[in-house]
């Protein structure tokens, strides 16, 4: 009878080793790049709820505007520069330029859409209402999937 004393491992169990140590680090990479998209689209979030805030902050220094911030209706021509005095008007055209101009510099592209619209109160006691929304497609969203931030805003309605 023949004694085989084996001091180390085979070329097999070395290259088994491996195989199963690759699957490991294979899905740790996986892991590591989903963990990178979901921290890519909560930073997409982050952006775009702050630059809706932004707006929403807009809204409320100047609510004599009103329904000038609907973008459903006509735009009003002409912003006002920054050393000059702008009537109300005149701002909410500039708070929109730059709510659009925003929206399309943090979102490139033609699917993404700002848009704000205003319901004006029904009763002396019932405040305005101001729906916010910014919509756009992410990175990895199929044609009929969006990603959004809409924010609704209640001022009260400004007398006089």
């Amino acid at each position: 009878m023949r004694r085989v004393n084996s001091h180390g491992f085979t070329l097999l169990e070395a290259l088994i080793a491996l195989l199963i140590l690759s699957l490991g680090l294979l899905g740790a990479c996986a892991l590591l790049l989903d963990g990178l998209r979901a921290n890519g689209d909560a930073l997409r979030q982050m952006a775009a709820t702050r630059l809706v805030r932004d707006m929403a902050d807009r809204i409320r220094a100047n609510l004599r505007a009103q329904s000038l911030y609907d973008t459903r209706s006509a735009a009003v021509a002409g912003g006002c520069g920054s050393g000059t005095r702008c009537d109300p008007a005149q701002r909410a055209a500039a708070d929109l330029a730059y709510f659009a101009g925003a929206a399309g510099r943090l979102f490139p592209g033609a699917d993404t859409a700002a848009t704000i619209e205003f319901e004006p109160a029904i009763g002396p006691a019932a405040p305005d209402r101001y729906t916010i929304c910014l919509r756009w497609r992410g990175p990895r969203e199929s044609a009929a999937m969006y990603d959004a931030v809409t924010l609704n805003l209640l001022a009260q309605p400004v007398a006089g």
